[in-house]
């Protein structure tokens, strides 16, 4: 059913834009009847208005994607932003600041949301200033002494570029591991121990928790 529904929403984007794209190819070519200055006639001649833009089949398709993205985007922050309310009992105003800033930190580095945001979760439950008893911080539980320089102007103790910075640790790990368990599990406890096989229960547990997470804030349509 979900994906019907997208398929639909999807269609209807991209009916919209080739729409308006259409507009405005007509809008440039018609043609229009010119004055004859000295009688005030219509003079037969008729004048062809320069296209206003030349739109390749890309461009349609690229605006198209765009505006599907957009839409989607606006979707999720608010599908993220219901279940941070409802489940961890923060105002939603509140809830709305941590789902427009996992949104935007994980397009922007290519990560996915659902696994940011159930990683937040699991790491912070969305505490903003919580500091554990190693010394991780902020919503994305950070630890300075070992990502403070690769993240690099950030400021750790603000909660947005903590979750940014959280999103490029991912993303980094996502670089080194061969899946998403190994990149789940080195947030957890580092990619040299997932490399050199480790097992610890902690971070079995950790991985479980995250994944449970991610089937609480899949989106439902």
């Amino acid at each position: 059913m979900g994906d019907s529904n997208n398929k639909i929403q999807k269609r209807r984007w991209r009916t919209f834009a080739v729409f308006l794209c259409t507009c405005f190819c007509v809008a440039g070519l018609v043609q229009t009847p010119s004055l004859d200055d000295t009688n005030g006639t219509v003079n037969a001649v008729t004048v062809m208005k320069q296209p206003v833009t030349n739109v390749s089949p890309e461009d349609v398709e690229a605006a198209v994607a765009n505006l599907y993205r957009k839409q989607e985007k606006r979707e999720l922050v608010g599908s993220i932003e219901a279940k941070i309310s409802a489940h961890f009992s923060i105002p939603p105003n509140e809830a709305n600041q941590f789902a427009n800033w996992i949104v935007h930190s994980a397009d922007k580095n290519g990560v996915d949301e659902i696994l940011l945001t159930s990683i937040v979760a699991t790491e912070s439950s969305f505490r903003k200033d919580v500091v554990s008893h190693k010394g991780a911080i902020g919503p994305a539980q950070i630890m300075p002494r070992y990502w403070e320089e690769f993240c690099s102007p950030l400021d750790l103790s603000v909660p947005r570029d903590n979750i940014e910075c959280g999103a490029r640790i991912l993303a980094h790990l996502f670089e080194l591991c061969w899946d998403e368990s190994c990149a789940i599990q080195s947030y957890n406890m580092g990619f040299p121990r997932v490399k050199a096989g480790k097992k610890f229960p902690s971070v079995e547990r950790y991985e479980r928790t995250v994944e449970q997470f991610k089937d609480m804030f899949a989106l439902n349509f």
